[in-house]
């Protein structure tokens, strides 16, 4: 949806054809077509307040296009500059980043860009997860300080949007090898998601709730804590995963003054 004006949603199809519906009306109000011979569209989103609607491709490529009129403006080929993954691979999910000018790019070569919209270069990657075919992408937590993605190997990786290399001489800054991860399902992990609103999640019976999904014989939700050490941070932080078979947990990471 586009923020500015909820009225508005964007889509993009496996036709190579962008769509931004217009609700009321019950139509299209504007679309546009992928050039090149890979046309699919596999991510779609808007950035920098809706003022660019911006799709991810089949092929690895990251489309921007005016909101207003919906035409071209400029693109980001994704991928590395050298070895394997200088092919690019399919994008797989694309989140702003709010007051930074910058998005997050999540492709099936198992890296996650942070790409600054300013001069289209490469801020940060991150690596650690597995996502060689799957639909996975990654998000922040509400306050943007990390980020989580599911993972082919059962995990749930959390980084720092930015780490403090300022200690290390030999490291590159525009590389984030510094992540967590919890081993949280026994499948596929095809989603995980931090809480917009943890306070909210925590003031909820969850201990109550399943213990009544238990009785009707259900699949409850599972409430586990993170592993110390997994978010070194003062707020307390509520992740949810989600895996291929269809289970859902939910990880608490408790405030260190709460008792």
């Amino acid at each position: 949806f586009l923020h500015v004006d909820d009225r508005y949603f964007l889509s993009g199809s496996l036709d190579g054809k962008l769509r931004l519906w217009n609700i009321p009306d019950k139509k299209v109000a504007l679309w546009n077509e992928v050039d090149g011979q890979t046309k699919l569209i596999t991510a779609a989103n808007f950035c920098q307040n809706g003022k660019y609607a911006v799709i991810g491709t089949y092929d690895g490529r990251c489309i921007f296009y005016d909101t207003e009129h919906l035409k071209y403006h400029t693109q980001i080929h994704v991928r590395s500059t050298r070895g394997r993954n200088k092919v690019g691979r399919k994008i797989t999910g694309i989140e702003p980043l709010p007051g930074e000018n910058k998005i997050l790019v999540t492709s099936n070569d198992s890296r996650i860009r942070l790409y600054d919209l300013r001069d289209l270069s490469l801020s940060m990657k991150y690596k650690g997860y597995v996502n060689s075919s799957s639909q996975i992408k990654a998000s922040f937590s509400h306050d943007f300080n990390y980020l989580v993605s599911g993972s082919e190997d059962k995990y749930v990786y959390i980084w720092s949007t930015y780490h403090d290399l300022s200690k290390f001489t030999s490291v590159r800054r525009d590389r984030n090898d510094f992540w967590e991860g919890i081993k949280a399902h026994n499948a596929v992990v095809t989603s995980a998601i931090f809480a917009p609103n943890p306070s909210l999640m925590l003031s909820l019976d969850v201990q109550s709730e399943k213990s009544e999904g238990n009785e009707k014989g259900e699949d409850a939700e599972v409430l586990e804590t993170m592993p110390s050490g997994i978010m070194k941070t003062d707020n307390t932080e509520v992740l949810l995963s989600a895996d291929f078979t269809g289970a859902i947990k939910v990880f608490i990471n408790k405030r260190k003054n709460v008792s």
